[in-house]
């Protein structure tokens, strides 16, 4: 080997060594961030307590998820306004959550599967609230083997209910959360789904619905940052996978938390910088563990998965029918 040869493989074996320090430094800092955001980040919850008594509006919060965001919000110090499809579920857990400690308990009504709202209405009795922060927890979707098993309202619907209506109502509350944060920070959260990010099978009209908030969340959080001065009103979109609840029933597992314990890590992770993360840390690792691996790997996983929860709503269908 001549005199260049062996400075070009010096060089080589430099540049490769160079590339694996910096893999494996940038390996150490993601594993070490998420250890810290998970296990050791302190809670940033106290910034958005400012100016008048704060208040946090979540909606879907007659049951499941967005009942134990609110109760736990509340336990947090914060007044609460809550939405709910149904007025007796609804009166019920703001009851409920009043009974915890003295603070304001407030709900509205309207079904988000409707086309039809009356935004400007539907918030008037809130004009004087300081809404600091607000939890878009309402959505769902039942599994269909394939887009033309479901009717067209009902593909209406399904959009409507996870993506539409979040959309309109934080239209409607943007000039009150503007005013809000003139005297400190206010945070915006979708609830949004793993399946924006690999469209299972069953699901696709209630997976693209969350795919478009994940893009209607980077991009409202982009307008206030750029139009004029930044009104400091952020957004975030929350990723989630599987949450036991009533309609989403099973064992309590690590993959699987209750919604109380979903509801802890939801609000302890609020005011983190993050855009867009996974509020649960199992769910977090099952999302890059998924993103390493091949597409269609996933989908035959997913494929298997989507079957053995169609069964259980099948069955869980036939309990109530009898």
């Amino acid at each position: 080997m001549g005199l260049n040869g062996v400075i070009v493989q010096k060089y080589c074996v430099q540049a490769l060594a160079a590339v694996g320090a910096i893999v494996l430094a940038r390996g150490a800092f993601n594993y070490l961030s998420f250890a810290y955001f998970y296990l050791l980040r302190p809670s940033s919850l106290a910034k958005y307590f400012h100016g008048a008594p704060a208040y946090a509006l979540v909606t879907g919060a007659s049951d499941g998820i967005g009942k134990a965001v609110a109760r736990e919000l509340y336990d947090k110090g914060f007044n609460v306004i809550l939405h709910g499809r149904s007025e007796e579920k609804t009166r019920q857990v703001a009851d409920e959550i009043r009974e915890r400690r003295a603070g304001d308990v407030r709900y509205f009504i309207a079904d988000a599967s409707e086309p039809k709202q009356d935004f400007e209405a539907m918030l008037k009795s809130y004009k004087d609230c300081n809404i600091t922060l607000v939890v878009h927890n309402v959505g769902g979707s039942r599994i269909h083997e394939r887009v033309d098993s479901m009717s067209e309202s009902s593909v209406i619907s399904t959009i409507h209910l996870n993506a539409i209506f979040p959309l309109l109502l934080t239209r409607a509350l943007l000039p009150r959360l503007r005013s809000s944060a003139k005297y400190g920070p206010v945070m915006v959260q979708f609830v949004g789904s793993v399946t924006a990010d690999m469209s299972p099978a069953g699901v696709a009209v209630y997976g693209a619905s969350k795919a478009f908030i994940r893009a209607v969340t980077r991009g409202l959080d982009n307008d206030e940052r750029t139009w004029g001065q930044p009104s400091g009103v952020r957004f975030s979109y929350l990723s989630v996978a599987s949450v036991v609840t009533s309609s989403n029933r099973g064992d309590v597992t690590t993959s699987a938390p209750s919604a109380d314990q979903f509801a802890k890590a939801l609000v302890s992770s609020i005011g983190c910088g993050y855009r867009s993360y996974a509020p649960w840390m199992v769910h977090a690792a099952t999302l890059w563990v998924l993103g390493a691996v091949r597409e269609g790997v996933v989908d035959n996983m997913m494929i298997k998965e989507m079957k053995k929860v169609r069964e259980k709503q099948d069955f869980y269908d036939g309990v109530a029918s009898e």
